[in-house]
């Protein structure tokens, strides 16, 4: 049997040229590119940052030929608690409930299964903040579920859970609710000499890489930048003082080591200021000489069950009665 190895060789030498041109295009693709409204860092490590307007998204990525897949890092879970032992409340306890969506009538929290309830009224337009309640009891723990009475317009597959969180010693509480717009889909982008091309959307238009002094007057804002997604949505722990400022607004980072730790209270309390200087109740949103230290707990979570509500929401919002 002869072979005709130029059938052979010549199929192999146009892949060859194929995948020679695929790993050109790759080469070097870290960097900054700055498309219409938004700034992508795709970093060394692999992982990315994405700015837009009132918006940061972070993940990892990786190259197939000549594709560039940004992955999301998307909430863990739909609803984030932090909790600490506060020893001004003898009796109950309290929960702060914080989120961009947590103006919800579709949120339901309570004490499963007997002590549920909606969050906020429907329709509510005069949201207070912050949104804070005193629970004459203590509950066992806090059992929180979003029904989703519409599809998510986003796509992206949000799981239906229903979570539960033991209260153990704590008696004082920060729920932070994870809304749909912070869920998101793969970037997909082609690679081409000029820059990048978006494929989810079919477009043309190039997306040109520059440079970190192009974007950037200073590096450490970047660094700063990195760091701003965890400190908001991903923290082991919230920093917060009387007013409930969680100071992950972007504005900066608080170090604890200027801070000394006052254990009868169980805050932490600026060194620099001295102790009769000390505002222990104050309601100023920038005072952060005392500060309160929340730990983020793990719970449980469970498919959502048809739970059965009390008829009052906890809170009312609705400006119409004023």
């Amino acid at each position: 049997m002869k072979l005709n190895f130029k059938r052979i060789l010549l199929p192999l030498m146009v892949f060859c040229m194929v995948l020679a041109q695929a790993q050109k295009n790759t080469e070097n693709i870290d960097g900054v590119y700055k498309g219409k409204g938004a700034v992508f860092v795709l970093n060394k490590n692999k992982t990315f940052l994405i700015m837009a307007y009132a918006t940061l998204i972070k993940g990892t990525w990786n190259v197939e030929k000549d594709l560039l897949y940004l992955k999301p890092k998307n909430p863990e879970d739909k609803f984030y608690v932090y909790a600490r032992k506060n020893p001004d409340i003898k009796a109950g306890m309290r929960i702060n409930f914080l989120g961009d969506g947590i103006g919800n009538s579709n949120i339901v929290v309570g004490e499963f299964p007997n002590k549920m309830q909606t969050l906020f009224n429907d329709d509510a337009n005069c949201l207070d903040y912050p949104n804070v309640h005193v629970f004459k009891e203590k509950w066992s723990s806090v059992t929180m579920l979003e029904e989703q009475n519409e599809k998510n317009w986003k796509t992206v597959d949000i799981p239906k859970l229903m979570y539960n969180f033991p209260t153990g010693d704590y008696n004082d509480f920060i729920v932070q609710h994870m809304q749909d717009s912070l869920y998101h889909n793969d970037f997909v982008f082609k690679i081409t000499k000029k820059g990048l091309v978006d494929a989810n959307r079919g477009s043309e238009e190039i997306i040109k890489k520059t440079t970190v002094k192009e974007e950037f007057s200073d590096e450490k804002e970047l660094e700063f930048m990195n760091q701003a997604f965890d400190m908001a949505f991903a923290a082991d722990y919230k920093l917060v003082n009387n007013a409930y400022n969680t100071n992950d607004d972007m504005n900066g980072k608080i170090d604890l080591n200027y801070y000394k730790y006052n254990k009868v209270r169980n805050v932490y309390v600026n060194s620099a200021v001295p102790a009769k200087q000390l505002d222990y109740k104050s309601k100023d949103y920038h005072y952060n000489d005392v500060l309160m230290k929340f730990d983020r707990i793990t719970g449980t979570s469970q498919p959502q069950v048809t739970v059965k509500k009390l008829p009052k929401p906890l809170f009312v919002a609705n400006c119409d009665n004023l």
